[in-house]
């Protein structure tokens, strides 16, 4: 097994949350096979902030998508608090991200013809809430990233910053034990940025698990422990200090 996996597997409590055994993806394009990922081994442990790194084709993205339960292995396993998920169904990989994983999307991902509230209070409707709490719990939420004054506005009267606020916000709805960033300050000005890292280093230190992936060292630098992708491979483990 990957050496690097031991060197990733020990975190802030010990248990591994999500766990790689020795996983491929590969893609068919005709004839030809494209080996996004090659034999990665790695093991996130629960309530670790988590920043995974690599150029474009790296496979840093394929990771996030099988770590988020969007996309199964072409061989190897998977392990999601302990139980294997490697070849589950489409459902049943729905309902583990619909209740324990949360998503932060560089493009923000907003439903434009709905309300800051009301983006906040869609995960919850999906999982069959009640109208009366999630919208209380969309408020506190929208409320604890700095947004109280603006829960009626539409993501276009809403700046980058704020729209990723929202989205980060809409991440935690359903409580989930992950908050799965790709790109998260991408399209962000330096400022708006930091302000979203910041926010993810709180959630964090509140206990929640997070996993980061970028290209941008400096966003990397906000997270506890970094690892590099290239080539479909992880090249590289290394705690890192909280800014």
């Amino acid at each position: 097994m990957n050496s690097l996996r031991l060197a990733a597997g020990a975190g802030p409590s010990g248990r591994a949350l999500i766990e790689l055994r020795e996983v491929w993806k590969t893609y068919r394009m005709g004839k030809v096979e494209v080996h996004a990922l090659r034999g990665v081994s790695l093991a996130v442990a629960e309530h670790e902030f988590l920043a995974v790194m690599g150029p474009s084709g790296s496979g840093k993205s394929t990771l996030m998508h099988l770590m988020g339960c969007l996309d199964l292995p072409t061989r190897g396993t998977i392990l999601f608090d302990g139980a294997d998920i490697s070849s589950l169904k489409g459902s049943e990989l729905a309902e583990i991200r619909g209740r324990q994983i949360g998503f932060v999307f560089q493009t923000f991902n907003l439903v434009h013809t709905l309300t800051a509230l009301e983006n906040v209070e869609l995960p919850m409707i999906f999982q069959g809430a009640p109208r009366a709490s999630r919208r209380a719990r969309a408020v506190e939420l929208l409320e604890r990233v700095g947004l109280s004054d603006r829960l009626q506005h539409r993501p276009n009267e809403l700046s980058g910053g704020e729209q990723q606020r929202v989205a980060i916000a809409r991440a935690l709805a359903n409580d989930p034990k992950i908050v799965l960033c790709d790109e998260p300050t991408g399209n962000l000005d330096s400022a708006a940025g930091m302000r979203v890292l910041e926010s993810l280093r709180d959630l964090n230190e509140e206990g929640r698990t997070v996993i980061l992936v970028t290209h941008d060292a400096e966003a990397a630098g906000y997270a506890r422990r970094r690892v590099q992708m290239r080539d479909g491979r992880m090249v590289e483990a290394a705690e890192e200090a909280l800014r």
